[in-house]
């Protein structure tokens, strides 16, 4: 086949997978609404965590790759990425003013380490990762999906904790679980 058959069906293949992008997006946003609105309703919580715990996890962003980069090493000349079409606005980490037209404040949202410092979580981040990311989808327990923020993911403090109730839940002592640990306390 001729390179430039190659790069046509290239190009071709990219928009395929822009269209699928764009629709999971709009199928998350739609999971998001309609699982506000089962709260919003009353919906019980356990079938409500089983509905979402079907959900295929999101395992890592993706990020276009340049040929002949390294992680480890930068480059020479630093490849050009592309941009963006859309601009994702700032998570906004404090509700907005009065002053503001938006009529529903924006919660205010924590790193994993800002929500073990404030013994939100007990754990520390990089344990939390590993039981939130890699754990709960095996054990059926939902994660939360959070906000991302340059890069790093906020979580509000109901995300967090609904999350922490069910892994404890499903990992007490009772169950063999290791009791949790929290940040250290400054001392004196």
């Amino acid at each position: 086949m001729d390179w430039t058959e190659l790069l046509k069906e290239l190009a071709d293949a990219v928009a395929v997978r822009n269209r699928k992008v764009a629709s999971l997006r709009t199928a998350g946003s739609r999971v998001a609404e309609l699982t506000a609105e089962a709260l919003a309703a009353g919906a019980p919580g356990p079938p409500l965590r089983r509905i979402l715990a079907t959900m295929e996890p999101l395992v890592t962003q993706e990020r276009p790759h340049v040929c002949g980069q390294s992680p480890l090493v930068p480059p020479k000349h630093p490849a050009q990425m592309p941009q963006r079409t859309a601009v994702t606005p700032p998570v906004l980490l404090q509700p907005p003013s009065a002053n503001d037209a938006v009529g529903h404040p924006e919660p205010v949202r924590f790193s994993l380490h800002e929500a073990w410092h404030k013994k939100i979580l007990p754990w520390k981040p990089s344990t939390t990762r590993t039981y939130m990311h890699k754990r709960s989808p095996k054990r059926g327990i939902p994660v939360p999906e959070g906000k991302l923020d340059r890069h790093t993911v906020r979580y509000t403090e109901e995300e967090l904790r609904i999350w922490r109730a069910a892994w404890e839940k499903q990992t007490s002592p009772a169950t063999g679980g290791r009791v949790p640990q929290g940040p250290p306390q400054a001392s004196g």
